[in-house]
């Protein structure tokens, strides 16, 4: 018998937007995104970088998410965790919108400043049908006795925004770079001002981003591995999209905090590094390995601290920058660190992960006790309440999903009750398949199988295990 969890636990699933929106209906595509840009042109389907899946091909979510929230509700959840997209928000630009911004010594911003008309301005340039239809979603959900988590931002930008195939091609002539350039952190600011007050308190709690370390690595450091828009393998733009990132949520985050009283926070994925050895070297990479991935975008955004040097120490300190009310964090897998320099990273560090012992689909190694690790790095460090926001599996013969669920929220509760830490919230990713980004429709994460065709959902054996668990039944 699984002991219990607090009362006011919330147990849930969750999805994104532009993995699961698109379907069925005219109503449901939404083009105006990078990603959507991304996916479907052809130079980078014969670079191999996408799979060459169609994201305008998936779920229906947009249509279907009626019955979607009454599947989670049969699962005994609580919350539900969705997304908002900005571009089929703003398929226009924003650029003309009043507002300004007070900026520290850089120039950079630190506080949007709203002008009387703002709202009203961009309310005139938003498409009110769509915002009227996620409005219906949160009321629907509710309904069902759901809490919704909201995620502001995750990952497709406006293509007003960044043309992520110019930027592939050649950066230098690029006029729209997404988060390489400030602008798209100003226009973040409208959109997130625009969204605090449509949405104010609805949501249970709100995310202002989704994996912001996720975006600038895997875009513009392993982009010609990861298949992430635009791409690009290098250090500085890197850590420069990172920064950018850090700034949009501080915005974000101070501008939602005037308008909603909800709890406001920030999502990551840390994986769990852990030297593969006992040489001396292995362990340094391992550190460092963690410092880059999972501690660098984190002192920026909780204490405004910036590592601009990457040097492993911050060499800069902005007062009163934004915060983060609580921490969320996306677990999936450990990463086993050797010390290498003849390896593919070794341009940019010498190590080389090896490979999973127990696996997923995606190849990620399977080690609950790694949750269980990073929680009590991030909360003794940050000291920050926490909620797992994805933890999940891509297992599309579904033999491993329902232990993958049942060891990790065992280390979860032993995280809570031995550990005393204080998680409030656990949400498996996904409730449904759905569009996995550049892998397309291969990896199958949901509790709930989807035929793309018919767009049928069939409720996979091991969603079982977690309703009984949501249920607070033995396990």
């Amino acid at each position: 018998m699984l002991p219990k969890f607090p009362d006011n636990f919330l147990w849930g699933t969750a999805i994104s937007a532009f993995q699961t929106e698109m379907g069925n209906s005219e109503q449901s595509i939404c083009s105006n995104l990078d990603w959507y840009e991304w996916a479907n042109n052809e130079k980078i389907k014969s670079e191999k970088l996408v799979s060459g899946d169609r994201p305008q091909d998936g779920d229906d979510f947009w249509d279907l998410y009626e019955n979607d929230f009454k599947l989670a509700k049969s699962l005994g959840n609580n919350a539900i965790r969705f997304s908002i997209e900005w571009g089929r928000i703003f398929k226009d630009e924003t650029f003309s919108v009043p507002g300004e911004f007070r900026r520290d010594e850089r120039g950079e911003p630190l506080d949007f400043i709203p002008a009387s008309n703002t709202l009203e301005k961009l309310k005139q340039i938003a498409d009110m049908d769509a915002v009227d239809h996620y409005l219906n979603m949160i009321k629907s959900a509710n309904k069902n006795g759901l809490k919704v988590a909201l995620t502001l931002y995750h990952w497709p930008i406006p293509l007003w925004l960044h043309d992520p195939i110019r930027a592939h091609m050649n950066l230098d002539n690029a006029e729209r770079r997404g988060w390489i350039d400030g602008s798209t952190i100003e226009e973040f600011a409208k959109y997130s001002y625009f969204a605090s007050l449509i949405f104010r308190n609805l949501p249970e709690l709100w995310e202002t981003i989704n994996e912001p370390e996720v975006i600038a690595l895997n875009g513009y450091l392993f982009g010609d591995t990861s298949g992430f828009p635009p791409g690009l393998s290098s250090v500085p733009l890197a850590f420069q999209v990172e920064r950018n990132l850090a700034f949009a949520h501080n915005l974000a985050y101070r501008t939602l905090k005037k308008n909603t009283d909800r709890p406001v926070g920030i999502g990551t994925s840390p994986p769990y590094f852990e030297p593969a050895g006992e040489d001396r070297r292995d362990a340094e990479m391992a550190d460092t390995a963690r410092y880059m991935n999972n501690e660098w975008i984190l002192n920026a955004i909780v204490n405004g601290e910036f590592d601009n040097g990457l040097t492993g120490k911050p060499d800069e300190k902005i007062a009163n920058f934004g915060g983060s009310d609580y921490i969320g964090i996306d677990y999936y897998s450990r990463m086993r660190v050797r010390y290498s320099e003849k390896s593919t990273y070794a341009s940019v560090l010498p190590l080389e992960f090896l490979p999973c012992i127990n696996c997923s689909d995606f190849q990620w190694d399977i080690y609950p006790l790694g949750m269980r690790e990073v929680l009590k790095w991030i909360y003794r460090k940050y000291g920050r309440p926490m909620y797992i926001l994805e933890n999940g599996i891509a297992d599309s013969k579904d033999e491993k999903r329902e232990e993958y669920i049942i060891s990790h929220i065992k280390a979860l509760h032993d995280s809570i009750y031995e550990d005393r830490l204080d998680v409030r919230g656990y949400f498996h990713w996904s409730l449904i398949d759905n569009y996995e980004w550049s892998s397309g429709f291969s990896k199958r994460f949901g509790l709930h199988e989807v035929d793309y065709v018919t767009k049928e959902r069939k409720r996979r054996k091991s969603a079982e295990a977690y309703e009984r668990i949501c249920k607070g039944m033995d396990i």
